[in-house]
């Protein structure tokens, strides 16, 4: 008996297969970290338009909030409690919130990178490691066994800025709600991080448009490199 071969059973007949076979050049990530009213938001949106004009498509992933952080939020607020971290403490919060940030990377920002777009990321896993440290007082090693799934962006820009600056940054924006001893033990926290020597140090107490251009800078030269 002749069995007439199946037009999906090979991958020289199968359009489909052609299709994923191809040789997709990886999207580039790009991150931003430091203490809040640094100015990654805003910086992140500079480089997102930048980019998408001169390397192609560009996601900016700014989430403002996340499920596992709304969830705890929710919680506490029906025992009576005013924040998550007062119901829950410090540590359980920021563990619990680290899988949002493992699923949020595997779900949405390496579909888009494998499939060439790159991707600006306001807030890298180090921003919730430095978050962690400076509420805890010390390195909080599960939570950044977590994080630790995250591969580090491709560039990691650290805005490096003095807490003063940042509360009166966040002040003038007025829809956050931060203490400079907060915004302090943060800083710290960021500076006793040994991996924060590996980063791109970024001025972040310079004007908007001069920290816009020295980050310019650093993407024409990666990507200069990768041509080269």
């Amino acid at each position: 008996m002749h069995i007439r071969a199946s037009a999906h059973s090979t991958k020289e007949t199968c359009p489909v297969t052609k299709v994923l076979s191809v040789p997709w050049k990886q999207g580039v990530h790009f991150g931003f970290t430091g203490i809040d009213g640094s100015g990654k938001s805003t910086q992140a949106g500079h480089l997102a338009f930048y980019m998408k004009k001169r390397f192609g498509p560009t996601y900016l992933a700014e989430p403002r909030t996340d499920m596992i952080s709304q969830l705890l939020h929710s919680l506490a607020w029906h025992h009576g409690k005013v924040g998550r971290r007062k119901y829950y403490g410090n540590r359980m919060v920021d563990f619990a919130k680290s899988f949002d940030v493992v699923r949020d990377y595997q779900t949405t920002l390496v579909p888009l990178l494998s499939a060439g777009t790159h991707v600006v990321e306001p807030r890298s896993v180090f921003c919730r490691s430095a978050m962690a440290f400076a509420m805890n007082g010390e390195r909080d090693i599960k939570t950044e066994e977590v994080l630790g799934l995250i591969p580090k962006p491709d560039l990691l820009f650290w805005l490096d800025t003095k807490p003063d600056i940042a509360l009166e940054r966040i002040n003038r924006r007025a829809i956050d709600c931060e203490t400079l001893r907060d915004l302090q033990l943060f800083y710290d926290a960021y500076h006793k991080i040994p991996e924060s020597r590996n980063w791109i140090h970024i001025d972040g107490n310079a004007e908007e448009l001069a920290i816009a251009e020295q980050i310019r800078k650093h993407v024409d030269a990666f990507f200069a490199s990768q041509d080269s």
